[in-house]
């Protein structure tokens, strides 16, 4: 997943909550896929100015816990921005993966 700077994430945020439609940010932007703008408004919206910057060091998840999200995930019936968005993990297709080789694996 490309990176992006805070600074284009906080921008994109407001040109959304100003009303300009997500498809049409991530045009002017250069962002390929307008629900990068999405997830980032909701993020925002949950963890304010913190939710937009770029974490380091990559956070190493244990099973115990990937299991949790997972089953979190299930039981509540839940999307994967959801999921993300409860447990505070800022890219969904982490927990799109986890999901993949928990069904690929057991």
């Amino acid at each position: 997943m490309t990176k992006f700077s805070f600074e284009i994430k906080l921008k994109a945020v407001q040109m959304y909550l100003s009303g300009i439609g997500s498809p049409t940010i991530a045009q002017r932007s250069g962002i390929k896929q307008h629900t990068s703008v999405l997830m980032w408004v909701a993020r925002y919206q949950k963890y304010g100015i913190p939710g937009l910057k770029i974490r380091t060091p990559k956070y190493d998840y244990d099973g115990d816990f990937k299991l949790k999200v997972l089953n979190w995930k299930k039981q509540h019936k839940a999307s994967f921005l959801q999921t993300a968005l409860q447990f505070d993990i800022s890219n969904p297709g982490t927990i799109a993966t986890w999901q993949r080789k928990l069904n690929q694996y057991g």
